[in-house]
């Protein structure tokens, strides 16, 4: 890898850092510089592809769903018909380029959504070829394990101590119930955790697999734990019913693998160690006050019905047919949605900035037609990483491969789960460490047979069903 190359991984590696602790990258001035760390990282990988005189390693099916995005956001922005004028809440008329063809309905928020959309599909498809890159590729799951288990201690922490708050941020109207960790809302921490945890399980098991030193062995065990007991310890119902999903999952994929290899004696010395991680587990979610999270569960029947979400959603379904094929514009919901409120029939109180819901919210912004290709970028790529997984080509490739692709179709159907009731995939840090487990499950399709590596000969055991000759390698 080059130096310029190099150098694009880690300003990413910077982004991958900056999103989550910077409130999750919801402040005006967190997203701002979550840009210019993404603008750098593709400039940079830009810059190294001319100065190597490389082609980049794409999926035409990929570059295709991304022109097609970036094409229909762009004209909606290009023949914008208003702006809406903030101070005065009132909306200024624009000229459009063709009066009777569609536009989006705030040209300053689809702009700057739009900027935010180039920069999430160039990190798609910088990932895919990082992806391979082995040594890149391992190199970017520790940046992703080692965030992980930073923002699960803060968050553990400020459980532990009853803070009323982020703690270097004061609450001037008491105690704030719904932040957890770096972000103001429990769920949108909930999701993130969600989304890491499954690497976090990957990067234990691939330690304790393989010959590893103890103290990284320690290391990344205890990460796991922490990103366990962090999801545990947050209050928001959804973000645990998720993680619980996630865990039986994890079972499913690495848990029989890990069965077979093992002696009966080690077997014993595994659910030993099971059981202290349990145990390990539970102090730490009792000293998180893990009361809180309960009580919220045993108030469910009686939450439920009177979920402000819901009212929400009815009156969303309701604009359905207004949005037609190319909606209102990118991220105009917050524009569009106080207009429709306000009809006698609707009337839903307090302010929506986010519907909680990511999928209605996305045909209403983009219609049914942008609806479809962001639903072909997303889950084409968590097919495309299934379908490359049952292969039989997908034997040769390297351990470490093998083992952490089915951890990024996991996370990725884990907050598609969550989205269904919450707005994950509307904030900053969540698209950016979606848009890269995106990359690595789009990149799977240029994991060739010749590049299988030597890896740790245990581990190889564990990442694949059957012994091959190539496993056989010192």
């Amino acid at each position: 890898m080059t130096l310029i190359r190099r150098a694009a991984l880690w300003v990413l590696f910077a982004a991958l850092f900056f999103a989550p602790w910077a409130y999750g990258g919801v402040t005006a001035w967190a997203v701002t510089v979550l840009d210019w760390l993404l603008e750098g990282t593709l400039a940079l990988w830009v810059i190294g592809l001319l100065w190597e005189r490389r082609r980049p390693r794409f999926s035409h099916t990929l570059v295709i769903l991304v022109l097609a995005l970036l094409a229909l956001g762009g004209w909606m922005v290009l023949n914008a018909g208003a702006i809406l004028d903030s101070d005065f809440s009132v909306f200024v008329a624009l000229p459009k380029l063709v009066p009777a063809a569609p536009g989006t309905l705030d040209y300053a928020v689809s702009a700057d959504w739009m900027i935010r959309a180039g920069l999430l599909l160039g990190i798609v498809l910088f990932v895919f070829d990082l992806s391979q890159d082995n040594t890149a590729f391992l190199h970017l799951c520790y940046a992703i394990g080692f965030v992980a288990g930073s923002i699960a201690l803060l968050g553990l922490l400020q459980k532990a101590t009853g803070a009323p708050m982020i703690f270097w941020q004061a609450s001037s109207e008491g105690p704030v119930k719904t932040f957890f960790a770096t972000f103001y809302y429990h769920a949108n921490a909930g999701a993130f955790l969600n989304l890491v945890l499954p690497f976090t399980a990957g990067l234990a098991l691939r330690a304790f697999t393989a010959p590893s030193r103890p103290n990284v062995r320690a290391m990344w065990m205890a990460v796991f734990i922490l990103t366990m007991a962090a999801v545990a310890a947050n209050t928001s119902r959804m973000a645990q019913l998720t993680g619980v999903l996630i865990l039986i999952a994890l079972s499913w994929r690495l848990g029989p693998p890990l069965l077979r290899r093992l002696s009966a004696t080690e077997r014993r010395r595994a659910l030993s160690g099971a059981a202290a991680v349990l145990f390990i587990m539970y102090a730490l979610a009792a000293a998180s006050r893990l009361d809180e999270p309960l009580a919220r569960w045993h108030k469910l029947s009686d939450t439920l019905s009177n979920d402000g979400r819901w009212l929400v959603a009815r009156v969303a379904i309701g604009i359905l047919p207004d949005a037609g094929a190319l909606g209102f514009g990118p991220g105009t919901f917050q524009v569009f949605f106080p207009i429709y409120n306000n009809l006698p029939a609707n009337r839903v109180s307090g302010g929506w900035r986010f519907l909680h819901d990511d999928y209605l919210q996305t045909v209403l912004e983009w219609g049914w037609l942008g609806a479809l290709l962001w639903a072909v970028l997303f889950f084409g790529g968590v097919a495309v990483a299934i379908h490359n997984l049952r292969k039989p080509p997908a034997r040769r490739w390297s351990p470490r491969q093998r083992l952490i692709l089915p951890l990024a179709v996991i996370a990725l159907c884990g907050v598609a789960v969550h989205a269904a009731v919450d707005f994950p995939l509307q904030i900053a840090s969540i698209q950016l460490y979606a848009a890269t487990f995106l990359g690595i499950c789009w990149g799977s399709i240029g994991w060739s047979t010749e590049q299988a590596v030597v890896d740790r000969p245990l581990e190889k055991t564990i990442t694949a069903r059957e012994r091959l000759p190539e496993d056989q390698s010192p």
